[in-house]
């Protein structure tokens, strides 16, 4: 799909495409532990959140949610104690 409309992906996303690509329910969590890893990267720099596009599927937002909803709490945290001391 990405080749037809001449997009470039990332390489770990494409090769995620190729394994996956006859296995529907790998490809789904394949996708979602991508989108995890994704997340926890942009709030290890910094981030303070972030908004998903699932495509009114709530099953992947929940997965999605559940896997990192507790980095969004502790960097609340973090920010409220800097705001407080301040």
């Amino acid at each position: 799909m990405a080749s037809l409309c001449g997009v470039n992906v990332p390489k770990k996303f494409q090769r995620i495409l190729e394994k996956y690509e006859d296995n529907p329910v790998a490809m789904r969590d394949a996708g979602i532990a991508y989108a995890v890893d994704q997340i926890v990267d942009l709030v290890t720099h910094g981030v303070d959140g972030v908004h998903l596009y699932t495509m009114n599927n709530s099953y992947i937002a929940r997965k999605i949610y559940k896997a990192t909803h507790s980095l969004f709490e502790s960097t609340n945290k973090g920010a409220k104690k800097a705001s407080s001391s301040a």
